[in-house]
């Protein structure tokens, strides 16, 4: 192998690295949605594709480790294990996609569509939108500066 091809995998791999870990970050960040759901508060924003993601983050972890071994020096006895691991890994990637598309489109009918009041979606394509407890609060909240 040619000294720039084995440089230029080094460099996707790292690219890879800090993608991966910039949507884990971003997917911490959004169980802040699922804690406004399940305590009820009255005005906040929900995405129905937050749901599988959250449900995939075990798997992106994995991902993100089989990327950093890469890097490692002694990579064959860790390619070893990580492909005992990976069936498992995709399967529960799989089933967690599943399950949380099937979630999300629970919620979007219960409880947000019984007990909220979706507030204008100012997006043509399904990027999630604002939901309160009234329309009151909805029409309140589209004044000020969103604390989302």
């Amino acid at each position: 192998m040619k000294k720039t091809e084995k440089v230029k995998g080094y460099i996707y791999t790292i690219i890879g690295i800090v993608s991966l870990a910039a949507i884990i970050i971003d997917t911490a960040t959004d169980v802040t949605t699922i804690e406004k759901i399940i305590n009820r508060e009255d005005y906040f924003f929900y995405d129905p594709k937050i749901i599988p993601i959250l449900l995939e983050f075990p798997s992106m972890i994995f991902a993100e480790l089989c990327l950093f071994c890469v890097l490692l020096p002694f990579r064959k006895k860790t390619f070893a294990f990580m492909n005992k691991l990976m069936i498992p890994v995709i399967v529960y990637a799989w089933a967690a996609l599943i399950i949380g598309i099937l979630l999300s489109i629970v919620i979007s009918f219960y409880p947000l569509g019984t007990d909220y009041y979706k507030c204008d979606s100012t997006s043509v394509v399904s990027s999630g939108s604002h939901y309160a407890k009234t329309k009151e609060v909805c029409k309140e909240k589209a004044w000020k500066p969103s604390d989302d």
